[in-house]
């Protein structure tokens, strides 16, 4: 799962994850929500920014490693149209990642990959959206 965060990210020229970012569930206490989970976030910087494009580069990546949609992915845009936010939902092998972009500074791209098993073992609904 790492591998296919990392990687889509990597290929769609987006900045390396947030080292804290990316081991924050490894001290997780088993049976806890943190983990059931994998995260990655790349902050843009002066020079590699992260906007809406290089966001899209990456969920194309995640698709080309055979990721699918798993509901209508979401844009959100200010008064002038400009998209300053964006979420998409992906499903494979028994994971969902919630893929989001946040407009802000230059720019952020998580990627939160959750077990699906794991998540239902610990609160029946429980999800990556509830």
């Amino acid at each position: 799962m790492r591998t296919d965060l990392d990687t889509s990210a990597a290929d769609a020229g987006a900045p390396a994850s947030v080292p804290e970012y990316a081991g924050m569930n490894e001290d997780a206490e088993a049976g806890s929500l943190r983990s059931c989970g994998i995260g990655f976030k790349g902050i843009g910087t002066g020079t590699t920014t992260v906007d809406v494009a290089r966001y899209d580069a990456v969920v194309r990546e995640l698709r080309e490693r055979d990721w699918q949609q798993a509901q209508e992915p979401e844009k959100r845009k200010d008064k002038s149209g400009a998209i300053y936010g964006a979420h998409e939902l992906l499903k494979q092998r028994g994971w969902t990642i919630v893929a989001e972009y946040m407009d802000q500074g230059d720019g952020v791209i998580t990627l939160m990959a959750y077990g699906d098993a794991c998540m239902k073992k610990i609160h029946a609904n429980a999800g990556p959206v509830g």
